[in-house]
């Protein structure tokens, strides 16, 4: 086993537990002592961190964080072997020398989210050791809520075990009585308001709502512009016959399901004129002739 650890990935729960195990390895740890954080501030210590003897001998634990592997690894080649080291990066370029040097001499370990499918499994089972039972559909519709973090997930399934309290089985309506919902889900949201004509006063509500909770403008014109092409696309291979639309597009089927009743709101030559519309949006951003947020409100009121 080598004693210099990669960890890198978008699953921080994952990654921070595997840090954790490594900690759990050291009878004693001191920040400052045998504790060492690195980053790109003092990476130039590293080599005299390593070289160091402490108060609790050789032993020590150095955790580099953050650094996009700019340092010159070749120190790590020459560490006694009481010294472990852990590097932490939320991605990593495997073109680098310094990744390929590290990867000869280093346990590397990528933390990927769990998929959809997975997700709602781990949901089932998290509220299994709770003793609470919830369907595999409700369990799809909380990750599409929630997402795919597990940290979010394990947080939203806390509140969610209080507020069943005395209650076997949780449904839909405690999750959306209880869980916050990403801004995917949020979008979702947007879209529904949009496509019942009915409510596009609400739908200006809540982008107001999502500007003023500080998300990108751009963001969510991204994820919605995102949404509309993925109901084109539907619509188009439910025109063609196409059975298992999941599977061609990689969408979840709980999506699919979603988007498909929404595509019955709109003719292909309508989803066309939209996002041409997102396209000529696009275009007048970033020439400056139009104003995000006014743009996008027109963009919701014409639709």
């Amino acid at each position: 086993m080598s004693n210099i650890y990669l960890l890198y990935g978008e699953e921080k729960y994952d990654l921070n537990q595997k840090v954790e195990k490594i900690k759990k390895e050291f009878s004693h740890l001191e920040v400052g002592v045998n504790l060492f954080y690195i980053n790109n501030d003092n990476i130039d210590e590293l080599e005299s961190i390593t070289q160091g003897v402490t108060f609790f001998g050789s032993e020590k634990l150095i955790i580099i964080k953050d650094t996009n592997l700019k340092f010159n690894v070749n120190i790590l080649k020459q560490l006694d072997e009481d010294v472990k080291v852990i590097i932490i990066e939320d991605n990593v370029d495997k073109r680098l020398s310094e990744y390929k040097t590290i990867s000869k001499i280093a346990e590397c370990i990528e933390f990927k989210h769990l998929d959809d499918s997975r997700m709602a499994q781990y949901i089932m089972d998290l509220l299994k050791r709770y003793k609470h039972t919830i369907s595999y559909e409700d369990a799809q519709y909380m990750q599409s809520v929630c997402g795919n973090d597990k940290t979010n997930n394990i947080n939203e399934l806390q509140k969610l075990v209080i507020y069943c309290e005395g209650k076997i089985n949780i449904t839909r309506e405690d999750i959306d009585k209880v869980c916050s919902k990403t801004l995917s889900a949020k979008i979702f949201d947007l879209l529904d308001d949009i496509i019942n004509k009915k409510k596009k006063s609400e739908a200006i509500f809540l982008l107001d709502s999502l500007l003023k909770q500080k998300e990108s403008i751009i963001k969510i014109y991204i994820m919605l512009y995102k949404q509309y092409k993925q109901l084109f696309m539907i619509k188009l291979l439910r025109e063609k016959g196409e059975k298992d639309i999941a599977t061609v597009l990689s969408i979840h089927p709980f999506v699919v399901k979603k988007l498909s009743n929404a595509c019955n709101k709109y003719s292909i030559d309508e989803l066309k004129n939209i996002i041409y519309e997102f396209d000529d949006y696009d275009q007048k951003t970033k020439n400056g002739d139009i104003d995000f947020e006014i743009g996008l409100k027109k963009i919701i009121c014409m639709l």
